[in-house]
């Protein structure tokens, strides 16, 4: 891709980050969620967990910048967006599939 293509989705998703981001996280509408549980295993008889209203959770995953990565995906802050792929060439591998680390709503508890 060329440097001048990338700039301008870098200035598309840089102008529309918090509609992406609110659209990724928490949804629209009816369906729109209000909190995230997460669980982490730690191993076979513990686990600890992490309710966060959504706000927090768009807030700790949209922190960053917009940048393309050296392998072509694209982070917008924390959430990684890449081509599905994977599908044998069905039409679901040109979805696009979003990416997060759920332990990063761990950090500070």
């Amino acid at each position: 891709m060329s440097k001048n293509d990338q700039e301008k989705i870098i200035k598309f998703f840089s102008k529309n980050k918090i509609l992406v981001v609110s659209d990724v996280l928490k949804g629209r509408d009816k369906f729109a969620a209000d909190w995230m549980l997460v669980i982490l295993k730690k191993d076979k008889d513990s686990f600890k967990w992490a309710l966060k209203d959504i706000n927090t959770v768009m807030n700790i995953f949209g922190q960053g910048d917009i940048r393309i990565t050296r392998e072509g995906s694209l982070k917008i802050g924390q959430i990684g967006m890449q081509r599905k792929g994977g599908d044998a060439g069905r039409e679901s591998a040109k979805m696009l599939q979003f990416k997060i680390n759920p332990c990063l709503l761990f950090n500070g508890d």
